[in-house]
């Protein structure tokens, strides 16, 4: 399915689901989760310039995997813009069933507008973080604790 759709995408044994832009951010983002405590269970790197509708398409992605119970966007706007990002979130919201919290990390990029867009939204279950420390701590207190299988 993600690589019909152009995405990189890696599946893990975890219960948080990453989103990110850049092979950097993206493996930083699982570094910082880990050491809150959590265990991803896949990750998509939606790499730069994503657009909203490539943002809908990671999103199913990622939740395709049943493990997933909560998600974390962690975006670092250069080429990709934030306000882009919320946009695809919220069409997410709009086009997928979409049942599991969401915490988003917004810097860079158009980042006040994206946040913006967001609150505007006001989506159930979507939290912004300030701090990609902030995000990974808040995705595992919300993903709950880690399946007995991935704990190894």
């Amino acid at each position: 399915m993600a690589k019909e759709r152009g995405l990189q995408y890696v599946k893990l044994d975890g219960n948080v689901g990453i989103l990110g832009n850049g092979a950097g951010l993206v493996m930083s983002t699982l570094d910082v989760v880990a050491q809150a405590g959590g265990k991803p269970a896949n990750f998509c790197d939606a790499g730069g310039g994503a657009k909203a509708d490539e943002i809908v398409a990671a999103v199913e992605v990622i939740l395709s995997d049943p493990k997933v119970t909560a998600l974390l966007f962690n975006i670092f706007g250069g080429i990709t813009r934030c306000d882009e990002v919320a946009r695809g979130l919220v069409e997410a919201f709009e086009r997928l069933d979409i049942s599991v919290p969401v915490v988003v990390r917004l810097d860079g990029t158009n980042d006040e507008e994206g946040r913006r867009i967001l609150a505007e939204a006001n989506l159930e279950g979507v939290h912004v973080a300030k701090t990609m420390l902030d995000a990974a701590r808040r995705v595992v207190e919300l993903a709950g604790p880690v399946p007995q299988e991935a704990r190894a």
